[in-house]
């Protein structure tokens, strides 16, 4: 079933789009402020993903540059809060999401 909310990510510690539900789980993108996912292993730092920036954060009283984690996370449906927000995509950012929900 088709979802489309935003939610703090308890499990994962980001802002989360909740896109889809597959029975307990949801299917969910994270956003970050981060430009790059980075793995730490035995002293070593390696980038793992290139963040896909955004025009704009989803809230738009938020000010400077945000990133979007291309990857379809699924994750049980008490791992988020009950709170959700009434942010929206920026236009020029739907496409990007339609993309990363669609795994091209």
């Amino acid at each position: 079933m088709s979802r489309s909310e935003f939610r703090w990510n308890k499990k994962r510690k980001h802002y989360a789009y909740l896109h889809k539900d597959k029975g307990l789980l949801r299917r969910n993108i994270l956003i970050t402020s981060k430009p790059h996912v980075i793995k730490h292993k035995n002293g070593k730092t390696k980038i793992i993903l290139n963040n896909v920036k955004l025009v704009h954060h989803p809230n738009q009283k938020k000010e400077g540059v945000y990133y979007i984690i291309p990857k379809n996370y699924l994750d049980d449906a008490s791992s988020f809060d009950k709170n959700t927000y009434p942010w929206k995509w920026d236009k020029n950012d739907k496409r990007k999401i339609k993309r990363i929900k669609k795994k091209k």
